[in-house]
């Protein structure tokens, strides 16, 4: 997951859509009954775990992987069906990240 403005970020549909778009199932995601967001395990299965986001990531200016946050949620900055948020403005002004 690229933290620029990539295709998948401007295209403006919602995360849900595009892992949809992807063959990706909501009972993939969301394992309760009624459903919530999904836990970090459940988004780690295709995307790895938060050390290799922290790779996947690590060339950009701002790392939002390597936090000094600990053990954020990956529904803290991303979310399925609303507009994603980076839970690093919560006290910082990072303008140049987009959250796909």
């Amino acid at each position: 997951m690229a933290f620029s403005l990539t295709a998948a970020a401007a295209d403006g549909k919602m995360l849900a859509d595009r892992h949809a778009d992807r063959g990706v199932k909501c009972e993939s995601c969301h394992t309760q009954m009624p459903p919530k967001a999904p836990a970090n395990e459940a988004c780690a299965t295709c995307h790895g775990g938060y050390a290799q986001l922290a790779k996947r990531t690590a060339k950009k200016d701002i790392n939002p992987h390597d936090s000094h946050v600990e053990d954020p949620s990956c529904s803290q900055c991303h979310s399925g069906h609303k507009k994603p948020r980076l839970l690093c403005d919560q006290c910082h002004e990072f303008t140049d990240i987009k959250v796909p």
